[in-house]
């Protein structure tokens, strides 16, 4: 669950890196996200930062006004948690609220992208272990058909895997 790009037949792309997360992997991944060319909308899935002491909540916050102005992100979906501060200093950099939200929950997240995911989105999923990203992934999988799965690419270079 790190840095596997998964294609849907339904022409829609994600990018499952589920495994787990701190601010600078957060802001790596929002990176290669807000760079990847897509047809449809940039969409990021934040779970929980777990671990992170005493400055959670502020770590949170800053890391949402970081993801709000790196670049194009169209929805900032934050799960579990502090990541409830993640949304907040999404918006509060001027990310549309509109297009921001918190849930408690991965199973709740998947069960909204469901019916939100369309042709030609990149959805990356981003968040610790504890927080179960992963059920974001199987939601989908359990709505929509795989394509295939082949391993993001290197954050270091942006360039993607080649295909053989």
């Amino acid at each position: 669950m790190r840095g596997r790009v998964l294609q849907y037949d339904a022409g829609f792309t994600v990018i499952n890196d589920c495994y787990n997360s701190n601010p600078v992997a957060l802001a790596a991944m929002v990176g290669l996200l807000t760079n990847t060319a897509a047809e449809g909308r940039h969409i990021l899935a934040a779970g929980e930062m777990l671990e992170l002491g005493s400055t959670s909540a502020e770590l949170h916050r800053e890391a949402g006004r970081a993801a709000a102005t790196a670049g194009k992100l169209d929805w900032i979906i934050g799960v579990q948690g502090d990541a409830e501060n993640f949304v907040r200093g999404a918006v509060a950099a001027g990310h549309p609220a509109a297009q921001a939200k918190f849930f408690g929950s991965s199973a709740e997240v998947g069960a909204f992208l469901g019916n939100l995911i369309k042709r030609g989105d990149i959805l990356l999923v981003k968040g610790s272990r504890g927080v179960k990203m992963e059920r974001i992934v199987e939601a989908l999988d359990s709505r929509f058909a795989r394509a295939n799965a082949e391993p993001a690419a290197s954050v270091a270079s942006g360039t993607p895997k080649e295909r053989a």
